[in-house]
């Protein structure tokens, strides 16, 4: 993505944040197995959807503290100088630049979540449960093996660049299979606005780093 002088070992200590991330993400497809196994009826079910979808965004490394570029170059010090990531797109502290437009988009996504599950799981009286409760335990399987993965690849990364790809193609797999969209697909729900905000959460979470 940037020319060889601007390429850099990544940090150890963001590679080992994105390691406890991981196992982070790892720890909580493990607790969503275990409450899908103690949940009581559909409605429990449900709720775990919405609760799972929150909770993996919550966690999604887009914070400076998991870019090896803001732990180099220091952002607000200095207008990050020598930062290459910067010179290309922007200081990522400022608005509407590419990183900024990946942050508003996660608001946008989270609150998309957070407005639809209350109401939607309302609208039908017989909710497929064995269904649902089958897809949120093949998501909580993806996410181990995904979380597996990328703890393997952050641990070999060589540069900085390496990392950020990894990071972002890891935070758009967990975003391909929130399990709120899934839900609302299996119980017929509307959810074209849940839809329409993650596809622009995608889009601009890669547009933040095209090389991932």
């Amino acid at each position: 993505m940037f020319s060889n002088k601007n390429s850099t070992d990544p940090p150890e200590r963001v590679k080992k944040a994105l390691e406890e991330v991981a196992g982070r993400y790892s720890d909580l497809a493990k607790d969503l197995r275990a409450d899908l196994a103690s949940a009581r009826g559909a409605e429990e079910v449900l709720e775990l959807a919405g609760r799972s979808s929150l909770e993996m965004l919550a966690y999604l490394p887009l914070s400076p503290v998991f870019c090896p570029f803001c732990t180099i170059y220091h952002p607000g010090s200095k207008d990050c100088q020598g930062c290459g990531y910067a010179a290309r797109y922007g200081r990522c502290t400022e608005t509407g630049t590419p990183y900024n437009q990946a942050i508003m988009a996660h608001y946008g996504l989270v609150e998309a979540v957070e407005k639809l599950l209350p109401c939607r799981y309302q609208e039908r009286s017989s909710i497929p449960e064995g269904a649902v409760r089958a897809a949120l335990g093949d998501e909580a399987d993806r996410v181990i093996d995904l979380a597996s993965r990328f703890s393997m690849m952050i641990k070999e990364a060589r540069s900085s660049e390496e990392v950020m790809a990894l990071k972002t193609e890891f935070m758009a797999d967990l975003l391909r299979g929130l399990p709120a969209e899934k839900v609302c697909r299996i119980c017929g729900f509307e959810y074209r606005d849940l839809s329409e905000a993650k596809n622009e959460a995608l889009f601009r979470l890669r547009r933040h780093w095209p090389a991932a």
